[in-house]
Parts: C-alpha cells; sequence; structure tokens
C-alpha cells in the first residue's frame, strides 16, 4: 500500500471514496457524506509556496534565489540549498521575480528518548492533604522527585490544555478550549482550601474553579501592574491577547460563541477590537487571563526543573468545536464537521469525538500557523512529547455534523509538512517524540514515524507479548481508556476475554502480585521507555474515562487518587509494581545513550 492509504482511492479535495476497515471490509463512501465535506471544505485558497527539506541534505533550485534565515540572517544568493543550514523556517526569494517560499528545514529524525521506567499520570487525578479540590503542579513536582527517588526517568502527563473559563467546567482533558495555552487550574495555591479534598473522591471542577478563580483574580490585582508578566505577555503577541479576549467574552457572553452577537462571532470583527478600548472592566478581564498564562508558564517551567525526570506533554488531536481555538481558526476549520474514528474490536459502535479538523489546503495556505503555534507550545518545558492519535497527522475520519459515524470517511493530509515541522519544534526544544499508533493504523505511518525517529506505543491489553515488542515504542500496560490490572482482575472492569488473558499470562495469585509480575514483563521488553499508570500504581479498579458514556454513568476524568503520590509508591501494590520495574531494568537513564 503506498502512503495514500486506502490504496490510494482519495479525491482532489483529498477525501477517501471509501475505505477498509480493521476486518478488510470495503465501505464506499457515500454521495452524501462526500458533499458535504467538500462543501465544508470550500476551494482550495491561493497559497504561498512551501517547501519541507531534512536538514543537511542537498537539493538544487528551479532558478537562483535569495535565502534568508528565519531570524533575518543574509544567507546569500544559491543555485541550490547548503546543507550546513539550521533548521528553521526560512525565505527563499527567486531572483527572477517569482513567488516567495517558505523553507522548513527539519532535523531528518528527533532525538531519542531516555530508556528506562516511569509512570503515566492524570495530572487533575493526583492528591495531597493540602490541595484546593484538584491535582495541579505541586503534585506533579512531589510525584517527579518520588519518581526519580526510585531510579525512574520519566513522567507523562495528561494534555495541560485550557478549558473554557465558564460553567460547567469542561471534564475531559482531551476536548479543550485552547491547545495553545494553559489550564489555569495547574496553578497550585497556599493554604488550605475550604473545597472538598476528600482522598479518593470525585473532583467537582464546577465548584473548584470558582474558588480558584476567585484566589487568583485577588492576586492578579495585586500584581497588575507588574512588569515581568507584561513584558512576557508583549512578547506573546496577538495570540495570546485574542485568546484573552475569547476568555473574557465567554465569560460575559457564554461558552458557546456561535450563540453570541453577531458582532462578536468572529476575532477580526470591529467590535471585539473596540472592547478593551471602550470597556475598562473587559481590559481588566482581559489581563487577567493573560497574568493566569504568565503565572501557569512559570510554574510548568519550574516544576519541569524541579520534577527530577523527563517531564512527557501530551498534545490532544483536537479542539471544542465552542472555544477559543475554533473562534480564533474558524476560517481554517470545517466547522460542519467532526473527527472520530470508525468501528473498531474495541469500539464497535465507532467514535465521534466532537473535534471539529483544519481543512488541510486552508491550514497549508496558512503556513501552517496555528499548528506551529500549538506544537511548539506542548514542546515547551517538557523533555517529550506525545502526539495523541498520531494517525491523524496522516489521515483523519471526518464524519459530518449530526451524522453517525457510519456517515464518515477519510481525508488525507499533508502528514511530510506536519512531521517535519513536528521534528523542528521538539529539536528546538530538545524533546523526542512518542505517536499513539493505537487502532486502525496503515503500516506506511509507522515506518514514516520510524524513519522519523518518533516512537510508537505499545499496550499490552491490545498486544500481550511484550516480549515481541520493537525497542522503537513507550509501553504500558493500560491507557486512560483502558482498564486497570485491578479492575480486570476483580471483574469489575474489562471483558471476560480480557481476564482470561491477564489470568493466562501471570503466575501469581492476587491482583498485587498479578499487577507487578505484569509491570515486570513489561519492563523487561525491548521498549524504550515503560510506564505504569498511577492508576495501577495505586491499585485502582475504574478507570479515569469510558469511552462512549457520560458523566451520569460513570464519573470520567473526575476519579480523585486515593492518596498522596509518595503514600501511592510506598504502598501496595505500588511498591511491588516498582520493584519489578527496577529488577527488570535497573539503569535507567535521562539522557539516553546514543552510542
Amino acid at each position: 500500500m503506498d502512503d495514500n492509504g486506502a490504496d490510494g482511492q482519495y479525491d482532489e479535495w483529498g477525501i477517501a471514496r471509501g475505505y477498509h476497515d480493521v476486518s478488510g471490509t470495503w465501505h464506499e463512501t457515500s454521495p452524501t457524506t462526500l458533499a458535504h465535506l467538500r462543501a465544508a471544505m470550500g476551494d482550495p485558497p491561493a497559497a504561498p509556496p512551501l517547501w519541507a527539506v531534512d536538514q543537511g541534505s542537498w537539493h538544487d533550485l528551479h532558478g537562483r534565489c535569495h535565502l534568508t534565515l528565519g531570524d533575518g540572517t543574509d544567507w546569500g544568493r544559491h543555485d541550490r540549498l547548503p546543507p550546513e543550514m539550521p533548521i528553521g523556517y526560512h525565505q527563499l526569494a527567486p531572483l527572477d521575480g517569482g513567488p516567495v517560499t517558505t523553507l522548513i528545514v527539519a532535523p531528518p529524525t528527533c532525538r531519542p528518548a531516555p530508556h528506562g521506567w516511569g509512570v503515566a499520570a492524570q495530572v487533575y487525578s493526583l492528591w495531597r492533604h493540602d490541595g484546593w479540590g484538584i491535582g495541579d503542579l505541586r503534585d506533579v513536582e512531589h510525584l517527579g522527585q518520588q519518581i526519580a527517588a526510585r531510579g525512574g526517568s520519566a513522567m507523562l502527563l495528561s494534555p495541560l490544555h485550557a478549558p473554557a473559563p465558564t460553567q460547567p467546567q469542561e471534564t475531559s482533558p482531551y476536548y479543550p478550549s485552547s491547545r495553545r495555552w494553559l489550564n489555569p487550574l495547574l496553578i497550585p495555591l497556599d493554604g488550605q482550601s475550604a473545597l472538598p479534598n476528600d482522598a479518593g473522591g470525585i473532583i467537582d471542577r464546577s465548584r473548584v474553579w470558582p474558588a480558584v478563580r476567585r484566589t487568583l483574580y485577588e492576586r492578579f490585582i495585586h500584581a497588575a501592574e507588574g512588569t515581568e508578566w507584561r513584558t512576557w505577555a508583549a512578547a506573546q503577541g496577538d495570540e495570546l491577547w485574542q485568546f484573552c479576549t475569547w476568555n473574557a467574552l465567554s465569560e460575559r457572553l457564554g461558552p458557546r460563541w456561535q450563540e453570541w452577537p453577531a458582532a462578536f462571532r468572529h476575532p477580526s470583527n470591529a467590535a471585539v477590537a473596540e472592547l478593551p478600548v471602550d470597556d475598562p472592566h473587559f481590559a481588566t478581564t482581559r489581563e487577567f487571563h493573560a497574568w493566569l498564562q504568565w503565572l501557569a508558564r512559570r510554574t510548568l517551567d519550574r516544576t519541569a526543573d524541579a520534577a527530577q525526570v523527563a517531564l512527557i506533554g501530551d498534545l490532544a488531536v483536537g479542539c471544542s468545536p465552542h472555544g477559543a481555538d475554533a473562534w480564533l481558526h474558524q476560517d481554517l476549520m470545517a466547522m460542519s464537521v467532526r473527527v472520530g474514528a470508525p468501528p473498531d474490536p474495541f469500539n464497535a459502535a465507532g467514535q465521534n469525538w466532537g473535534l471539529p479538523p483544519f481543512v488541510p489546503a486552508r491550514l497549508r495556505a496558512a503556513q501552517y500557523a496555528p499548528f506551529i503555534g500549538m506544537v511548539r507550545a506542548a514542546c515547551q518545558s517538557m523533555a517529550g512529547l506525545r502526539l495523541d492519535h498520531v494517525m491523524g497527522l496522516f489521515r483523519q475520519f471526518w464524519i459530518p455534523e449530526g451524522g453517525s459515524t457510519a456517515d464518515g470517511t477519510y481525508v488525507r493530509l499533508p502528514w511530510r509538512e506536519l512531521l517535519a515541522i513536528i521534528r523542528l519544534e521538539a529539536a528546538a526544544a530538545d524533546a523526542f517524540v512518542i505517536g499513539e499508533d493505537l487502532g486502525t493504523v496503515e503500516p506506511f505511518v509507522r515506518d514514516a514515524l520510524r524513519d522519523g525517529g518518533v516512537l510508537g506505543t505499545k499496550v499490552w491489553w491490545f498486544d500481550p507479548h511484550p516480549q515481541h515488542w520493537p525497542a522503537a515504542n513507550l509501553a504500558t500496560i493500560t491507557t486512560h481508556d483502558l482498564p486497570t490490572v485491578f479492575g480486570v482482575w476483580e471483574h469489575t472492569d474489562g471483558t471476560q476475554e480480557m481476564a482470561a488473558e491477564l489470568q493466562s499470562s501471570v503466575t501469581a495469585r492476587t491482583a498485587a502480585a498479578a499487577s507487578a509480575e505484569l509491570h515486570g514483563q513489561m519492563a523487561a521488553s525491548e521498549a524504550q521507555l515503560c510506564l505504569a499508570a498511577i492508576d495501577d500504581l495505586a491499585g485502582c479498579t475504574d478507570r479515569p474515562n469510558h469511552p462512549g458514556t457520560l458523566g451520569d454513568t460513570h464519573p470520567n476524568w473526575c476519579l480523585r487518587m486515593p492518596a498522596d503520590s509518595e503514600t501511592i509508591l510506598a504502598g501496595s501494590p505500588g511498591a511491588e509494581i516498582v520493584a519489578a520495574m527496577q529488577a527488570a531494568r535497573p539503569a535507567s537513564e535521562l539522557v539516553p545513550d546514543e552510542t
């Protein structure tokens, strides 16, 4: 199969005429779906030339060009690209007066990940006795130090993206308002909160956020005239102020910008620009949200330094259609489409994630600016970056809004350029990259990831043969969407098939011993990096999220850990799991051996 996927059957819009599902059955794309997706994309916009090349490679040019580096350095006139060019976004101006080409120079591969073990944690779920009802960056720091003290080298965090500041608060970190900015609930507060904070309880963000906002706003009033945060905010440019404008508008007009008065539904409207000038209260609210981003970013920087392990960020696959990113980039997105996944053995009905996609041609015409911004932000302060549903860089399953997954089909993306940008931004941040390549993934995708130095992903529940796992992978027993070992062992979660597989794969006779044995098998594999979920370490029987269910069925994304991080790692089954992983790979390294 070639890199067009689905036997290369895409039309001129990049829409698949059909696709093979995981069982090999062919699904023809209906004329209604084709018409809807073509209308959602519109005509391809005029786009300036763009060219992505590997650093160090030789390329002849069609004519003599003037080369200017991204930092403004003049590199003179050339007939071929000099291989010594640094990574970055440069400009090639033809001497004959043709259009200027944006040149993306990226390293051919990402840096290696550390060889070792660590922990994967949902940040919001972490608990300490003096917390404010939700896990924050202080908990991340404490957990990282506990991992490092036991020889671990890495910690994967749930997405840190910003939710809307409105009520009710969004619970899923994978359904953010913005992937470019941070969640203010990550900011730790001092002093004992009056909010419910029982270990093992349910997190009520809609109660936590107003209390946290009130406390932070009181701090902001005293810090509003400070120069440090204002200097930082000015350096962020229009991106920050547009995001803060949306936050201030949403607090005033509600969380769905499509329902606002027409004058405020587009960021370029004159009424939007006039608000902070004519309305002092609005201006102050906007500045408060900018200050929150400065404080969250500064806190994350300090946390990364203090955690003593390699922090791995998680970039969600999309954003809410009602949030800041969708408002800001609505002209580049197919707002009448939602991204999801076709049926597979673990989701027989398929999935609709409710996320509007970028139109590939429009995103490319914008020189990938929104994509670059969010990847760069996700890499900042991180030693590594996980790409959720990495297949979405190659093709996405588009579902007409209001339709079912049976109405969906695939749309092709310019994956070579997107991967080049990821390699470039990761290199600039000195970060390694992991691709979540689970589900229906074509072989060429894994080849492209491997060639670019992007780790794949192995999950025991999907592939219970760790002795055969290739080295170029991040390995885990479970994910946030799958059962814990305790849940399957005790038959409170998972399927009979999963329970039978677990029983046949271990010699242990208790849940704690089975979990330790399984993690030891994982750590003994060739996988580069092996992570234990904090939920397994704590012996939880419920998973963070049950896909396809609502909050009235399961408290998705709202489960709090039953103890603080030190207690979890020192108790059972945490201590047994850690000991098993230590024994299987004792030489954890923060900096990988490249020999």
